[in-house]
């Protein structure tokens, strides 16, 4: 069966939010102990799922900060199906997206080594810098996370 690549949905949330939490990357709400959470929900009308049959098993989101600038913010896969192209497919839905928005702009935090890699070599992003972690939140072997951004007009969306 191919995946599909689509629009998250309601329904997919329970899915996405269990997917994001393998990855410790699960939005939590504030709270006294942790007034300012690195992220606190997933805009469903800003994420794409990648789906094979009824099991959500990738999802890439964004934050909306301007008409031109937008954050990447939840952006996984399920281990069991790296290395067969959906997060470039994910992101690139994404891409399309914001771009028939307005948005021209996207800056985004990875903390994983092979991620950033792969944005850098496969995606196009370039590092801009790096900012530190509010709390254990993606890898816990680093402290910071390191900054990318990417002009979406100058990339291939297709």
């Amino acid at each position: 069966m191919a995946i599909e690549i689509r629009k998250m949905e309601p329904t997919d949330f329970e899915q996405v939010m269990k997917l994001l939490a393998h990855w410790n990357i699960a939005p939590v709400a504030p709270s006294p102990d942790l007034p300012v959470p690195e992220r606190t929900g997933v805009a469903i009308d800003n994420a794409y799922v990648a789906i094979d049959g009824d099991r959500v098993v990738g999802v890439c989101s964004y934050i909306l900060h301007s008409p031109i600038l937008a954050e990447g913010a939840s952006f996984c896969v399920d281990p069991a199906y790296h290395c067969r192209g959906i997060g470039e497919k994910l992101i690139l839905a994404m891409r399309r997206g914001m771009f028939a928005r307005g948005i021209r702009t996207v800056r985004s935090e990875a903390d994983r080594p092979g991620t950033i890699r792969w944005l850098v070599e496969r995606m196009g992003c370039r590092v801009v810098g790096t900012s530190s972690k509010r709390h254990a939140f993606g890898s816990p072997d680093v402290g910071e996370w390191t900054v990318l951004e990417f002009d979406i007009a100058s990339l291939p969306i297709t």
